[in-house]
């Protein structure tokens, strides 16, 4: 059963949760737009995608034994669970770290912002506005975009 209190504890912290974004003061989001596309490009190109297939771990669950009141006893085989294959991308981590570098090269640093109140007059502009005690992230067609209220 799941109660109230439960369900009204993780709105407030999904409500709450912090927006994670490339910032450069000044820059105009079609910039940001396009160096990011410039970066996932160059990472992408510099480590590809490089997928191998593993296992999950084998374990060995042995036989049990079990007997009647009159000492009869049944013992049942064991068997293995385990070995399921699945894919990892070696260079996922590698080409993260090489995008995350492209941008820090291009002038941009990571920022986590909270989004802005639904009730919280903005004025959106298409230049990152400089960072204060009041900006915060809003949506806009799927963009976002970094204001002061």
């Amino acid at each position: 059963m799941i109660r109230p209190a439960a369900i009204a504890a993780t709105f407030l912290m999904l409500s709450s949760c912090n927006v994670t974004e490339y910032y450069a003061e000044g820059r105009s989001l079609a910039a940001r737009d396009r160096d990011t596309a410039l970066c996932e490009a160059e990472a992408q190109n510099t480590y590809p995608p490089r997928i191998v297939t593993r296992l999950t771990p084998r374990v060995f669950h042995p036989g049990t034994t079990t007997c009647d009141a009159a000492g009869n006893c049944v013992t049942s085989a064991g068997h293995w669970t385990g070995g399921e294959p699945y894919s990892v991308d070696l260079n996922e981590d590698l080409r993260a770290t090489a995008f995350t570098g492209c941008m820090g090269g291009r002038g941009y640093a990571r920022v986590s912002l909270p989004m802005c109140p639904s009730d919280q007059p903005v004025r959106p502009s298409t230049i990152m506005a400089p960072l204060t005690d009041d900006t915060c992230v809003i949506r806009n067609g799927g963009a976002s975009m970094i204001v002061n209220p």
